[in-house]
């Protein structure tokens, strides 16, 4: 590190999480700040029933305060210049220099908070925004600095940012040493999976936007050609009220389409990696999409991935090199690409191989740690 970099000890950075769940914004940040925790101070502030986020910052040895997001409201300003108030006195307290919005909706609520407490502001952009309704848009004024989570999201964005306020980071995941077979068929044995099965993974909370009904069907037509293929599905399908009735929704597709037995729900799990271990392949069917980790950890692991071709993906997966894309929505195509890949063994492997070395070569912790640490810096200047 550079002597401007080190000299960033001294700065405060307070994360503002919106959301009450964990998903792929949440555990970006995690990682954004395990990443930096050398070069900067952080503080996450999280809202009052997100417990399981609450307990990761905290096990990173982040503190963490509660807050409740003001409502962002012309007819109402008073109420919400009062309750920004709040937010902005708690922002003061945490000595903090710069606030990290985690995605859009952080801003939307707290940037007026921000402004009062009279500090920086990084809006991080994780999905796609083409279209923002001014109350969005006038809630982004106050933003000094956009990081995009991929060139598509920059170019979508509905709001025209100079370049100079602006930066593509690409997010970064550890790269294993090594495979871990030995965890995978232990996993498997647990789950109850039998020997010789194809596993087809899927790391997603569920919810509507990850498109588990294109899923579904595509499996059909998998198990129409090998039975025994089992589908791990991990993430959360009960701490949040929107995943836990959607899971319901899938649940009931499942047993109308007689293959519930098929499919196995983890649940929110912390032990990602290992699950992945598990998985002879990696799949993620999505309505829309940033930059989906999942998408890199599988690579990083050497697991051939299929997945939709919306938002950043299409910047990870280079058919036939790196993975498959299918089209949105497209049932037919998802299931073509994983029989491909399950009945050509010989293809999965070059494909995982070639996935693997570009995410060790364009998705490094230390390039990631860098150029965030770099727009922190640059917003501080001014």
């Amino acid at each position: 590190m550079n002597g401007n970099v080190r000299s960033s000890q001294a700065l405060t950075v307070a994360h503002f999480m919106p959301w009450s769940g964990m998903g792929g914004v949440e555990i970006a940040t995690l990682r954004m700040v395990e990443a930096t925790r050398q070069q900067f101070r952080h503080i996450a502030f999280c809202m009052p029933d997100a417990l399981a986020l609450q307990n990761s910052f905290e096990r990173l040895g982040v503190e963490t305060v509660t807050y409740t997001p003001p409502v962002p409201s012309l007819r109402h300003a008073g109420r919400f210049y009062k309750e920004s108030t709040v937010v902005a006195r708690q922002i003061r307290m945490a000595g903090a220099a710069i606030v990290h919005f985690s995605d859009e909706r952080a801003a939307n609520h707290n940037s007026l908070a921000a402004f009062l407490a009279g500090v920086r502001m990084v809006c991080h952009l994780r999905v796609s925004y083409p279209l923002l309704d001014w109350r969005q848009r006038l809630c982004l004024l106050p933003v000094h600095r956009f990081i995009f989570v991929s060139k598509e999201a920059k170019q979508s964005f509905a709001i025209s940012v100079p370049e100079s306020k602006s930066r593509v980071i690409y997010d970064a995941v550890e790269v294993p040493t090594a495979e871990m077979p030995e965890r995978g068929a232990e996993v498997r044995r647990e789950l109850g999976v039998p020997d010789g099965c194809v596993v087809v993974g899927m790391v997603a909370r569920v919810s509507r936007q990850k498109d588990y009904f294109t899923l579904a069907d595509a499996a059909i037509e998998i198990l129409a050609r090998h039975p025994d293929t089992r589908f791990l599905i991990v993430g959360d399908n009960s701490l949040v009220d929107l995943n836990r009735s959607h899971y319901a929704e899938v649940a009931k597709k499942l047993n109308e389409l007689g293959i519930a037995d098929r499919f196995i729900f983890t649940g929110h799990r912390t032990d990602v990696p290992r699950l992945m271990a598990a998985m002879d392949l990696c799949v993620l069917s999505t309505h829309r999409e940033g930059f989906p980790l999942s998408i890199l950890e599988a690579m990083a692991m050497g697991k051939p991935v299929v997945a939709t071709a919306v938002g950043g993906i299409p910047e990870i997966v280079t058919p036939g090199v790196t993975g498959y894309l299918h089209q949105h929505g497209n049932s037919k195509e998802l299931a073509n690409a994983v029989l491909r890949l399950i009945d050509n063994p010989e293809e999965a492997r070059r494909i995982a191989a070639s996935a693997r070395e570009n995410v060790l070569k364009n998705y490094s912790r230390q390039k990631f740690a860098d150029e965030i640490a770099k727009v922190y810096l640059d917003v501080m200047r001014g």
